[in-house]
């Protein structure tokens, strides 16, 4: 049950609080409420690679995000003069916890130089 505030918002209480009933006494301040139902704990990253232009490189990152199953929404790459390279991606976190082991096995690929989390948002956000 949502309660309109005086000045901070809405609180949000469940229907089983002891509070709501002193809620009850002034119904039109009273909302319904729920909570996001679906996709709970999944959220859009975009990640920043850089790395050694070399064969593989790409493959190798993509095998890393498949084991930890993070699904890739887009993926843009780029290679430059010097033998380098970048993988700009956005792929979906389960959590914080699933985002530094992704990070982590990103850095461990061979030839990766560095990995960036570019932002985070709610899926459908």
């Amino acid at each position: 049950m949502g309660y309109i505030t005086r000045g901070k918002g809405v609180s949000v209480h469940a229907l089983s609080c002891p509070n709501v009933t002193n809620l009850l006494y002034d119904p039109e301040r009273r909302i319904a409420v729920e909570w996001e139902s679906g996709d709970e704990g999944v959220y859009e990253v975009r990640l920043s690679v850089g790395l050694e232009d070399r064969p593989g490189a790409l493959a190798a990152v993509t095998a890393v995000l498949a084991a930890m199953k993070s699904d890739i929404r887009d993926a843009q790459v780029r290679t430059f003069d010097d033998k380098t390279g970048s993988i700009e991606l956005t792929v979906r976190i389960n959590d914080l916890k699933h985002l530094d082991k992704v990070l982590k096995s990103i850095r461990g690929v061979a030839g990766v130089i560095d990995v960036e989390r570019q932002a985070v948002s709610r899926r459908g956000a």
